[in-house]
């Protein structure tokens, strides 16, 4: 039984996680994709939250990339209702002492690197969006997509 236990937690273990540096969406674009990036500011940690660059024009089927270059937590969040189009969930700073996922064996807090989010858009259309945490503190910004 103690075996079988074992064998269980070892194979739980080696396949349970994938040791990606990304929150939400890790999957790659495929090759060739437009990939426009997004960075998630702060003061050190304070206000002014914003995202950079906003407002941001792009060509449907261009991934946008955010990653969190501030010192606190933010999220990508799109105001559309009653379900978002994109949420990216708590997107940690670099050198967190939070892992994005609190089960994976390869994540050291204190080491982690920025937390990214990516969303494929494919319609067109003008999408809003916001930071959960930081939204009422003027964390908003636009995506307009083009043909």
């Amino acid at each position: 039984m103690r075996l079988c236990y074992g064998l269980l937690v070892v194979f739980l273990v080696a396949c349970g996680s994938d040791a990606t540096s990304s929150s939400g969406n890790s999957s790659p674009p495929p090759p060739g994709a437009t990939v426009v990036n997004v960075s998630l500011t702060d003061n050190s940690g304070t206000a002014p939250y914003a995202f950079s660059p906003t407002p941001l024009t792009i060509k449907v089927g261009t991934t946008v990339k955010w990653t969190n270059n501030g010192n606190a937590p933010h999220t990508s969040t799109s105001d559309a209702t009653p379900q978002p189009t994109w949420d990216s969930g708590t997107l940690n700073p670099a050198g967190s002492t939070m892992c994005a996922d609190p089960y994976d064996p390869y994540c050291t807090p204190g080491n982690t690197p920025a937390g990214t989010y990516q969303f494929e858009f494919n319609t067109v259309g003008t999408y809003q969006y916001h930071c959960a945490l930081h939204g009422a503190q003027g964390m908003t910004g636009t995506i307009t997509v083009t043909p």
